[in-house]
């Protein structure tokens, strides 16, 4: 879940196919993407009303306008951005055969550091490519540079400043 503005939390439903809105003053709960209950994949150049989500992972904010997440349909992961403004939603970016575990958007909100099965990659948010910057491919366990590091299960990572990525390995019980 992440924060929008001062008072609404935005969450990330994977079992109802949705994103919802949790007013924190009102304490009021709404859905915000998709229809909850209905799976699908309508997404780029709709309005948040008419999208359908297939098991929405992950949740990041760019502390601006836009909220992204991924969506799952037969091991078709989509990265989607979704403007709080417009109430539009469009793709960034789409893989296959990897499972997006999370996201965070980098401090100068260009790029989004995405967690996949084994691997860490970054979405280039203005062109929408992907970038492996962990070892790929394969798991593992080793540590060096984020290069040549191996992860078995990575599943979140947080960007402590420009040059640092905290990274968990829940397989390998450690941070890297």
């Amino acid at each position: 879940m992440v924060y929008t503005n001062s008072s609404t939390l935005v969450i990330n439903d994977y079992v109802q196919h949705c994103l919802e809105t949790f007013d924190v003053i009102t304490i009021q709960m709404k859905t915000y993407v998709g229809v909850c209950d209905t799976e699908g994949n309508t997404l780029t150049g709709h309005r948040i009303s008419d999208v359908r989500l297939s098991r929405p992972v992950g949740l990041t904010f760019d502390g601006n306008e836009t909220v992204y997440t991924s969506y799952n349909e037969q091991y078709q992961n989509r990265i989607i951005g979704i403007n709080t403004t417009s109430d539009m939603v469009h793709e960034l970016c789409g893989m296959s055969r990897v499972l997006v575990r999370s996201l965070e958007v980098d401090q100068n909100a260009q790029f989004l550091f995405v967690v996949l099965d084994h691997y860490i990659a970054r979405a280039d948010i203005a062109v929408g490519q992907l970038t492996f910057l962990s070892a790929f491919p394969g798991s593992g366990n080793s540590i060096g540079d984020l290069g040549t590091t191996k992860f078995t299960f990575p599943f979140t990572l947080l960007q402590v400043d420009t040059s640092t990525l905290l990274v968990s390995d829940r397989s390998n019980n450690r941070y890297v």
